[in-house]
C-alpha cells in the first residue's frame, strides 16, 4: 500500500529519510481516481524490485501548499521523486500524472530512483541494463583525484535522465571492456558509450574530457552525427602480418580481422583455435614464441583439420558474442559447435599443454603419434635421452640413500648390543621375612 500523508512536515520528513522517495500529490483525489490508480499500480510493480519508498498526499490542503508555497510542482494531479544518495546527488523531478501511459510512469519513477552517475558494478549491472538506454561509460584511474571529472560528468548527466544513463568504472580492473568498446590505448581517463546494437562510440583519447566535451559527445550521439567507429585490420595489412608471421616459422596461421571473423572461425569444416592478442602489449610478445611453435608443430603433424588463427584486439572491433576478460586468451571455435559459450584455455600456456586441450575440444578427431606432440623427432629423442639420465641418476640416488640408511640403522644396532653387553646387572632384592 501507499502510504498516507497528511500534514507538510509528514511530507518533509518522508522525502527527506529515503534515498529515493516518490510522493504522488492529488489536489481533487475525487476526480484524479484514474491517475491515482496508476500511480498506486506503479508504486506496487516497484516496489518490491527497487529500493524506491512511495507516498500519497490526497489533502487538498497540503498539496496546495506544495503546490503554492514549496513549488515542488506546477500542476496537480503530478509525483514527486526526490533523491538523497549524498551532497553531490540531492535533486527532484517532478512529472505531471496525466501524461503518462501504459508502463511509461514505472519507466520514468525507474529511471530516476538510481545515482544520477554510480559505479557501474555486478550489483547494478542488470539494472541499467533494463533500462535499456544507452549508457555513456568513463573509465578513471581510481588511484587518482576524480572529483572534479565526476563533477562535471554528474552536471551532464542531469541533462539527460530518461535518454542516456552515465556510469563509471575502474579503468584498469575494466581494461578489456574498454577494448570492447573500442578504446584501444592505456590513457585514462577514457570515455565510450554503450549501446544495445553494439556499435562502437569511443570518445577521441587525445581529447580532454571537460563538462564541455561531454556534453558535445552526449549531443552528437543522440543527434545522430558520431559516425560509428568499426576498426578492422584491411586483407592487405592481414596478409603482411601472416607473412611476417611465416619467417618466424609460423607458416599457414591466419590473422584474422573483423571483417573477416566469421569467414575464419565460424567454418563449420573447421575446427578453428584463436588467439586474441593486443599487439601492443608485452604479454603478446611473450606468448608468441609459444603459439608460433604450436602452429608449426600443427603443420609438421599434418593436422590440417584445424585451422589456427590470432585475432589483434588492438586493431579490430571485437567479434559480437565473445566474453573474455583477459588477454592473451585462447579459444576453440569447434566445427560442430559455433555458439557461445565459447570454450577458452585456462591453464599455463605452452606449447604441450595447448595441444593437448585442442586435441580434447575438437570436434573432429586426430591422434598424436606419441605423448610429447610439441616436440619433432630430434627434439624427442633429446628429450627421451634426458628422461632416462634422469631416471637413472634418481635411481642412483635413492640407492645410495638405501645403502646409507642400512648403514646408519646396522652402526645404530652394534651400538645398542654393546649398551647392553656393558650394563651391571641388577642387584637381587633381600627376601623379607613374612
Amino acid at each position: 500500500a501507499v502510504l498516507a500523508l497528511s500534514s507538510p512536515d509528514q511530507v518533509l520528513s518522508f522525502s527527506a529519510r529515503y534515498n529515493v522517495s516518490v510522493v504522488g500529490f492529488f489536489e481533487r483525489a475525487d476526480d484524479d481516481e484514474e491517475e491515482l490508480g496508476d500511480f498506486e499500480e506503479a508504486a506496487e510493480a516497484l516496489r518490491a524490485v527497487h529500493n524506491v519508498h512511495f507516498a500519497a498526499v490526497k489533502s487538498a490542503k497540503v498539496a496546495k501548499a506544495f503546490r503554492t508555497t514549496h513549488r515542488w510542482f506546477s500542476q496537480s494531479p503530478s509525483v514527486v521523486v526526490t533523491r538523497n544518495f549524498d551532497a553531490d546527488d540531492q535533486d527532484r523531478d517532478v512529472a505531471v500524472l496525466s501524461e503518462f501511459a501504459d508502463r511509461r510512469l514505472q519507466d520514468w519513477i525507474t529511471a530516476r530512483s538510481v545515482r544520477l552517475v554510480d559505479e557501474l558494478t555486478g550489483h547494478n549491472f542488470l539494472y541499467y541494463e533494463g533500462l535499456k538506454l544507452p549508457m555513456l561509460l568513463l573509465f578513471v584511474d581510481k588511484a587518482a583525484d576524480n572529483a572534479a571529472l565526476l563533477k562535471a560528468f554528474r552536471s551532464v548527466a542531469r541533462g539527460y535522465q530518461s535518454r542516456v544513463s552515465f556510469a563509471y568504472l575502474d579503468g584498469h580492473q575494466h581494461a578489456m571492456r574498454r577494448l570492447q568498446l573500442g578504446l584501444t590505448d592505456d590513457r585514462l581517463p577514457s570515455m565510450a558509450f554503450n549501446t544495445l546494437d553494439n556499435r562502437l562510440y569511443p570518445f577521441p583519447s587525445r581529447r580532454a574530457i571537460t563538462e564541455a566535451s561531454v556534453k558535445a559527445f552526449t549531443e552528437d550521439f543522440l543527434a545522430g552525427r558520431l559516425k560509428p567507429y568499426t576498426p578492422s585490420l584491411s586483407k592487405e595489412e592481414a596478409r603482411r602480418v601472416e607473412e611476417k608471421a611465416a619467417q618466424d616459422g609460423a607458416a599457414g596461421m591466419v590473422e584474422a580481422t573483423f571483417d573477416t571473423f566469421d569467414e575464419v572461425a565460424m567454418d563449420t569444416a573447421k575446427d578453428v583455435l584463436v588467439l586474441f592478442y593486443n599487439s601492443a602489449s608485452p604479454m603478446a610478445k611473450d606468448i608468441w614464441p609459444y603459439f608460433r611453435k604450436l602452429v608449426e608443430r600443427f603443420r609438421a603433424l599434418g593436422i590440417h583439420s584445424l585451422r589456427i588463427a590470432r585475432f589483434d584486439v588492438s586493431k579490430n572491433q571485437l567479434p559480437n558474442r565473445l566474453e573474455i576478460e583477459t588477454l592473451p586468451a585462447i579459444v576453440m571455435y569447434p566445427a560442430n559447435d559455433k555458439e557461445p559459450p565459447f570454450k577458452q584455455f585456462h591453464g599455463r600456456a605452452r606449447v604441450r599443454p595447448i595441444m593437448l586441450w585442442a586435441q580434447e575440444m575438437a570436434s573432429i578427431k586426430f591422434e598424436f603419434p606419441n605423448d610429447t606432440p610439441h616436440l619433432d623427432d630430434e627434439q624427442r629423442k633429446a628429450y627421451l635421452v634426458q628422461i632416462k639420465e634422469r631416471d637413472e641418476a634418481v635411481g642412483k640416488k635413492r640407492a645410495e640413500e638405501r645403502e646409507e640408511r642400512r648403514r646408519r640403522l646396522e652402526k645404530e644396532e652394534a651400538e645398542g648390543g654393546r649398551q647392553r653387553r656393558d650394563k651391571p646387572a641388577a642387584a637381587a632384592e633381600p627376601k623379607q621375612d613374612l
